[in-house]
């Protein structure tokens, strides 16, 4: 759920992970279309379809593992309801301090489904970032493909992009 800069980065480590279904989920077209060139298999415009009722319909009734990159307790929960028994979702995005998710309880124990918070990938950074490197090195994870820079006198433009959903990760030049 969510294909900015954390969701098209996940659709990339799915393919390198050899992951044959990668699936997702946006409003924004340019993003859906960027997320297939990137390895997706399937996108999904959420505000046209049932997020849902689609992961179920392309995995055959649930998706094994599901990522929220948006932190809105309503794609959370719907992440959740795309899993199959013993599927595992992880909430990657941050919420607003308020925000509350609600589950049906009996689904989530009965069919024995796991959430779990993820922060900076639950990675070791002294050994995940030079990873990360050397696939962008072998063309195999191209990051680059997400960024778009700015001139610091562009700040504006940079952040109506990036409200807007022209540029996935805007990053200012400064000097």
């Amino acid at each position: 759920m969510g294909a900015g800069a954390v969701g098209l980065s996940a659709v990339m480590a799915a393919r390198v992970a050899g992951a044959t279904t990668i699936i997702a989920v946006d409003v924004v077209p340019a993003r859906l279309d960027l997320a297939r060139e990137l390895g997706a298999t399937h996108a999904f415009n959420g505000a046209e379809v049932d997020a849902v009722t689609e992961v179920r319909r392309v995995t055959g009734g649930g998706a094994d593992y599901a990522l929220d990159t948006t932190g809105l307790p309503a794609l959370i929960q719907q992440a959740v309801e795309a899993l199959r028994q013993r599927g595992s979702a992880a909430i990657l995005g941050a919420s607003r301090p308020d925000a509350v998710i609600q589950l049906p309880a009996n689904d989530l124990m009965q069919s024995c489904k796991t959430l779990m918070g993820v922060v900076e990938g639950d990675s070791v950074p002294d050994v995940f970032v030079p990873q990360l490197l050397d696939l962008y090195m072998q063309g195999r994870f191209p990051f680059d493909r997400l960024v778009q820079f700015y001139d610091f006198d562009q700040i504006n433009q940079a952040a109506a992009d990036a409200e807007s959903g022209a540029v996935v990760k805007p990053v200012i030049r400064i000097g």
